[in-house]
């Protein structure tokens, strides 16, 4: 009988349509209120990491910091005033000279002292805080996408920050596909896998794979992500392909 040896076959890639999207994106806004003194950039500016987006007014900000500042100096003054008093009581408590009471009243005098000394320190913590705050800085290096504001406009972040400038991190990107569930159920994120765009290929990692249909004809959708140092344009037309 002749037996005839089967050489493996390679394994081929599948590949499936996708549509590229920003890799990651972030809603910024201020932690802080007041008025808007400068918009620094617009829709589509590149920037670095560290660049301020949109500033307010800081004269606010500096005066309160200049407050504190002061209220804890005197806190500061306060306490060293009480503590003395404090040890002076003790010492004339040991020759008994002063009551009991006396020296009670001047232990609490230098506890208060210090408590409104951590108070002032805290306030002043927080004045400089939100000095720094005052300004929008941008937390990546990207593009910016949308900008929500003008110069003036009042801006109360008190129950909740408002978006004021959309951005995209530069280079990274995600490609969006459409599996059936036979197909989506072997994939498995951190795997590798490589994106065609335009006749250029990326190699990447799936990111993510849904657990819950995205379409109406029961298909799942898995991202890609991927690095591309040069940019591509987001909603171009892709080709995901899965060893």
């Amino acid at each position: 009988m002749l037996v005839l040896g089967l050489a493996p076959l390679a394994a081929v890639a599948a590949e499936y349509d996708a549509v590229v999207q920003y890799g990651r994106t972030a809603e910024l806004g201020l932690a802080v209120s007041g008025i808007v003194e400068a918009v620094h950039v617009a829709p589509g500016a590149r920037v670095r990491k560290g660049d301020v987006l949109v500033a307010l007014e800081k004269t606010p900000f500096e005066a309160e910091v200049m407050r504190a500042e002061a209220a804890l100096n005197r806190a500061a003054a306060d306490r060293t005033e009480a503590a003395r008093d404090h040890a002076q009581a003790r010492e004339l408590y040991e020759r008994t000279v002063l009551s009991t009471v006396e020296l009670e009243n001047a232990r609490l005098r230098a506890s208060r002292a210090e408590a409104e000394h951590q108070a002032a320190a805290a306030h002043l913590k927080r004045a400089r805080y939100e000095l720094a705050r005052s300004a929008l800085s941008a937390p990546f290096d990207g593009r910016v996408l949308a900008v929500r504001v003008q110069p003036g406009e009042a801006v109360v972040s008190r129950l909740e920050a408002r978006p004021l400038v959309s951005l995209a991190a530069e280079g990274e990107y995600v490609a969006r596909a459409l599996l059936a569930p036979v197909h989506a159920s072997a994939i498995e994120p951190g795997q590798a896998a490589s994106v065609t765009i335009a006749g250029q290929r990326y190699e990447g990692r799936v990111r993510a794979v849904g657990i819950e249909s995205a379409t109406a004809d029961a298909r799942y959708e898995i991202a890609v992500g991927f690095a591309a140092p040069g940019g591509v344009r987001v909603g171009q037309a892709a080709r995901v392909a899965l060893p």
